[in-house]
């Protein structure tokens, strides 16, 4: 697999965390795990043959994507198809607020969701589509899309409150009580949840929850030897049960069954 990774800079920066592009991937298995990590994706595919969600518990097809489309934020892992042999896509991956400023609708809306991306940026995607695969280089590919997105930033900017607060969670979800943190947003705790949503398409208690799974996952990657008790508590569960039940929920597995099944990106799970 030819594997490229871009950091946009300047003001897409402010939007845009990674751009991600692979060509020639051909994995050893047909499904995979794909956990929650609280934003929300561009994908464009580059190659003609549909890709399928399936069902998280029976593994039936329920929904096939075909050449681009947007993934909304999510608390519940999804379960796809690897991309088959010889697969090639390039991934946007948005700031937790960052996609408001291009799709230009309440996020919460497409929560959960993986909808056709012409639904958002209608004919542009497929003419941007075309131009990419026109580009033999990656520098030429990334060029494109940035070109595209520049042009569609949304005048109307993300407020800094709820900029602040995904930073704030998503560097330490063990920080402070979803009260306590909107009574310090400037906002009333009505108001900050209906904006927190609308920008990061989760509920603050959503997100905190996904962002201390995600702390989970990074943890178990840097340790040597595994103290479950306290992993959990240091990252904000209340027992060892409460933190069970929630690693089931948005991996599918309890996290002895992740260490085992997980394969070399955290938040990819290889069903064999």
């Amino acid at each position: 697999m030819n594997f490229h990774f871009h950091i946009p800079e300047g003001i897409l920066a402010l939007y845009v965390e990674s751009i991600v592009y692979f060509d020639s991937y051909s994995p050893d298995h047909e499904k995979e795990r794909l956990l929650p990590d609280g934003r929300q994706t561009l994908i464009i595919d580059l190659t003609e043959r549909p890709k399928s969600i399936f069902d998280n518990s029976n593994l039936a097809e329920k929904q096939q994507c075909k050449r681009f489309w947007f993934s909304g934020a999510r608390n519940e892992l999804l379960t796809i198809d690897s991309g088959g042999r010889m697969s090639s896509m390039m991934v946007v991956n948005f700031t937790y607020a960052g996609a408001y400023a291009f799709v230009q609708q309440p996020t919460d809306q497409l929560q959960g969701s993986v909808v056709d991306a012409d639904l958002l940026f209608h004919e542009s995607i497929a003419n941007l589509r075309e131009d990419i695969l026109e580009k033999s280089s990656a520098l030429e590919k990334f060029k494109l899309m940035e070109d595209f997105l520049a042009k569609r930033i949304s005048s109307k900017t993300i407020p800094l409150a709820i900029v602040q607060t995904t930073a704030l969670i998503a560097k330490n979800p063990t920080s402070g009580t979803i009260k306590w943190i909107s009574e310090n947003s400037g906002y009333s705790q009505k108001h900050f949840i209906a904006l927190f949503k609308k920008y990061v398409g989760l509920t603050p208690k959503g997100f905190q929850k996904v962002m201390r799974f995600q702390k989970v996952v990074n943890d178990l990657q840097n340790t040597n030897q595994i103290n479950w008790t306290q992993l959990a508590l240091d990252c904000g569960y209340y027992d060892q049960a409460h933190f069970i039940n929630e690693f089931k929920i948005f991996s599918g597995y309890n996290p002895n069954q992740y260490l085992t099944e997980k394969g070399p990106d955290l938040n990819y799970i290889p069903l064999r």
